[in-house]
């Protein structure tokens, strides 16, 4: 991610700019950027974005003509046309008629923070350095709401610095140069023209050709490519769409020994493809050095497996980098009500084995009312007195909640807007508009300081494409079933078990994949009680080798990583001290090794803290 910061302050040459940060006048305005040259201006316009935005009318390797192309349909107003595409967050500086354009994809991946008032505007995708350069005090509601769960997100638009805001999924603001405000719009395309549910339709065809077309004009005609395998199912759908020819080095993080290491070998074979399993374990507790570097670069470390492919990749300049769909839209995964294991054996006969079609609940503003009252709950529930209290910030407890309400009504508001068809459907959009927006984003983020990684599934086209198929034709990989099964570039993939269902070939009857889970499944919930009875982390963890977090945990270097982390508290004694037991507890076997991801979020938001509290300090002296 290449830091950039616009503001209307001339007064900015005084300042001791953090290393690898740049100032320039952009006529009226002053832009802070990681950039070592301004950007290049066109028409009297700039365009800074991050992602990337492409004009499918327009040859992928014109540069010019793309950038130019793009800039006109900015101009041109909100939404953009079907022609543009791309996962992006972006800028645009009209000089002549004193205008600037905030905007930002169909979930908002990519963030893009704007912070207003007192004659000063700071327009940035950096909220650390929008913290350093602004005199914004920090959010105590922001903060907390990203110390708790259930997502340790910022909701709505809410950040940890007060009045800085971020871009809600699919909106354009238009401000002046003075910063007023001159209008908000919103694209609100997703699910629109549902597609009939008859499972017997000739959709395939269409799709995977405007998906191969989207990774073609993502890739910019690079000769190298770089994927991000896991051997899932999404990431064989980017593998099969890179064109024939290109040098394609394939990475998964882990050790080889992994079976999702091997499985996505297998894949990279086939296509084929170079394939690099990178294994750094102490990795998960990075070093105070590692993760301060990480924080300030991506402000995107929680996941910390990740460092595995970063700290390991071997190329010397910025590549492409493509991930798989992150929001698990083509196999509906995220409609809750069919997602569950109970509701999946439940009815295993009725939709797997004999495929019936799934039914829906008809929409209507009571039953959304009823969902909203129900997912207000599920986070006020967390935000009670005595999590509170943990805290050493100064704010007041109906305050707080009465914030979180507001700040969710926000992505309610945004649901709303869609006047989508299903109740079902209301868990599906607003899992992407918070978890996907606020957490898996953080992979591309994190995976952007060393390439230039995009996920093609998440762009303007192919969301939109996505949405509107029927969740019917959607759901228990429908869809995807019968696109692997119809196209030659990727019926080999799906030869390949995945780790869910191992050895079973992913083309084979769903009575023998969902067996194979389910033995799986008892097996390593054996091992994993067996484990914790006995107390010992050199005991089997699971029946094929994965991450093992119960090693992770072992890291003998572990209380002296969180000791450094936390030598500067910015949250609070208790909390710390909470998050620190939480550590030891699993390293010992009292509590289950779950995943890291909670506790480095805690440690990544410290950083951010104390980052900002001390460039403030050393601009002070």
């Amino acid at each position: 991610m290449m830091k950039f910061l616009i503001t209307n302050r001339q007064d900015l040459n005084s300042l001791d700019l953090p290393r690898g940060l740049c100032l320039y006048q952009l006529g009226k305005l002053s832009l802070i950027s990681e950039k070592e040259i301004a950007p290049e201006k066109i028409d009297q316009k700039y365009l800074l974005n991050d992602g990337y935005l492409r004009n499918l009318d327009k040859d992928a390797s014109d540069l010019a003509s793309q950038k130019k192309s793009l800039i006109e349909a900015i101009s041109g107003g909100w939404p953009l046309p079907e022609n543009i595409t791309g996962s992006f967050s972006a800028i645009m500086i009209a000089e002549q008629e004193e205008t600037i354009n905030l905007c930002t994809d169909l979930v908002g991946l990519y963030p893009l923070y704007y912070l207003t008032g007192n004659n000063d505007f700071y327009f940035s995708n950096s909220i650390i350095l929008t913290g350093m350069i602004s005199d914004a005090e920090i959010d105590p509601t922001g903060v907390l709401q990203r110390s708790l769960g259930p997502d340790f997100s910022n909701q709505g638009s809410r950040t940890i610095l007060k009045n800085c805001k971020r871009l809600l999924p699919g909106e354009c603001r238009r401000y002046n140069f003075r910063g007023s405000l001159i209008s908000v719009e919103f694209d609100n395309r997703l699910y629109e023209s549902l597609s009939k549910p008859d499972q017997d339709h000739d959709l395939t065809e269409e799709y995977w050709k405007a998906y191969k077309k989207e990774v073609r004009y993502c890739l910019n005609d690079s000769e190298k490519v770089n994927i991000a395998l896991s051997g899932g199912i999404d990431s064989r759908f980017a593998l099969g769409a890179i064109p024939e020819g290109k040098d394609i080095t394939c990475y998964t993080f882990g050790s080889s020994e992994n079976y999702e290491s091997k499985i996505a070998a297998r894949l990279a074979k086939l296509k084929p493809a170079k394939f690099k399993a990178c294994y750094q374990p102490e990795l998960y507790f990075p070093t105070s050095k590692q993760l301060k570097e990480y924080t300030w670069h991506s402000e995107g470390l929680e996941l910390c497996s990740w460092l595995e492919i970063t700290e390991n990749a071997d190329n010397r300049k910025r590549e492409p980098l493509l991930l798989g769909e992150l929001c698990e839209a083509l196999p509906a995964r995220k409609i809750a009500k069919f997602a569950s294991r109970e509701f999946r054996q439940n009815n295993f006969i009725k939709y797997y084995l004999k495929n019936e079609d799934y039914t829906f609940e008809a929409s209507s503003p009571l039953k959304f009312e009823k969902w909203k009252q129900k997912k207000l709950k599920a986070y006020l529930i967390f935000f009670h007195e005595k999590n509170l209290a943990r805290f050493d910030l100064d704010f007041d407890y109906d305050t707080v909640r009465k914030e979180l309400i507001a700040d969710l009504e926000e992505i309610f508001g945004r649901i709303e807007a869609h006047d989508l068809a299903y109740t079902e459907l209301y868990d599906e959009l607003f899992s992407w508009y918070t978890y996907t927006r606020m957490r898996l984003s953080k992979q591309l983020l994190l995976a952007n300081t060393k390439f230039d990684a995009y996920s093609p599934a998440m762009s303007l086209q192919m969301l939109r494409r996505t949405s509107s198929l029927h969740p019917n034709i959607r759901l228990n990989y429908r869809f995807v079933k019968k696109l692997f099964s119809v196209n030659k570039e990727l019926r080999r993939f799906y030869r390949v078990p995945t780790n869910q269902a191992p050895l079973i070939p992913q083309n084979a009857p769903d009575l023998f994949k969902f067996a194979s889970w389910g033995l799986r499944s008892k097996i390593d919930q054996y091992l994993i009680k067996r484990l914790m009875k006995a107390g010992n982390p050199d005991k089997r963890y699971r029946l094929f080798k994965s991450i093992n977090w119960v090693k992770v945990y072992q890291n003998p270097d572990l209380e002296k990583n969180l000791d450094e982390y936390f030598e500067n508290d910015h949250l609070g004694k208790a909390y710390i001290e909470s998050i620190k037991t939480q550590a030891k507890n699993r390293r010992d076997l009292k509590q289950w090794p779950f995943a890291n991801m909670n506790i480095i979020n805690a440690v990544a938001l410290n950083a951010e803290l104390d980052l900002i509290a001390s460039f403030r300090k050393r601009d002070e002296v």
